[in-house]
């Protein structure tokens, strides 16, 4: 017997009645079922991978500075705007410091002593005790004055994450006469990672605060991938402002993704269905 059918509007209609009408329609809903299976497979999968992929930083904020605060000297010259932090999660740190000091670094003088750009100080607990430092290894006496009114200027420079022993904020360890001339932290211990910095003074007419930028990479390093806050502080070598704060780690949340075997499974098991259902039909057939 040859069963004629046609299909309408993805129905079946058959123009014939027969015994084997049920198992035609339950090969076409097997396969059906199989295409449904292989679209929520493929959203499904499409969702997980937009879940990871959604979780490109660890840390993206910014840190003001207190507003209205009192600045030494006047916030023309040493005020402070923000600081935006991001960890990426290929391990890369970038701490951007927003400051009219760039236009002034080793310009001024205090107590004797040339005012220079300090070192970013890093606490992995989250807390004023830094155990880490980023230090300009080299740059830090360089004149960084841009005489185009309205054109940005890029110095970049070298420099190394090193392991620090000391509480002291940026604030109370550059406020000394003695240390004002260099900037450094108070003890360095061995450099753990290389890093860059970079300064960026967009031009005295622009209207755009000057910025700092420091960029280090943190991969293999046990302190930062077991923190859950992270503490910043930084200032130019006299202290006439500062700026600090603490940032919260987003660590991203580890997706179950089943194994792509089990969907083959599964798929493989409904084909085998509709396959035996469409022999069993041709055999009654013939």
């Amino acid at each position: 017997m040859i069963i004629a059918y046609k299909i309408i509007a993805g129905d079946i209609n058959l123009n014939i009645s027969s015994p084997f009408i049920f198992d035609v329609n339950e090969t076409l809903k097997s396969m059906t079922l199989i295409k449904h299976v292989f679209k929520i497979f493929s959203v499904a999968t499409l969702l997980l991978t937009t879940s990871v992929v959604a979780g490109d930083f660890l840390v993206d904020t910014t840190i003001y500075d207190t507003p209205n605060d009192y600045v030494y000297g006047g916030a023309s010259r040493y005020g402070i705007d923000k600081m935006d932090v991001q960890w990426a999660d290929n391990g890369l740190i970038t701490v951007d410091v927003y400051t009219n000091f760039v236009n002034y670094n080793a310009r001024t003088y205090a107590g004797g002593e040339k005012i220079v750009f300090g070192d970013l100080l890093i606490s992995t607990a989250g807390t004023s005790d830094f155990d880490y430092a980023f230090s300009l290894s080299e740059g830090r006496n360089d004149k960084y004055k841009n005489h185009h009114w309205y054109k940005t200027k890029t110095w970049n420079n070298e420099g190394k994450l090193i392991e620090v022993d000391s509480t002291t904020t940026s604030d109370q360890y550059h406020n000394g006469s003695d240390n004002i001339g260099h900037g450094d932290v108070i003890t360095a211990g061995d450099a753990v990672a290389d890093g860059n910095w970079s300064v960026d003074n967009y031009g005295e007419w622009t209207g755009v605060t000057d910025k700092l930028s420091f960029s280090f990479n943190v991969t293999g390093i046990d302190a930062f991938q077991d923190a859950s806050q992270l503490a910043f502080s930084w200032a130019m070598s006299c202290a006439n402002d500062i700026i600090h704060g603490v940032v919260n780690v987003d660590r991203p949340q580890t997706n179950s993704i089943p194994e792509p075997t089990t969907f083959l499974l599964v798929l493989l098991a409904l084909g085998l269905m509709a396959k035996r259902r469409h022999k069993k039909i041709n055999h009654f057939s013939a």
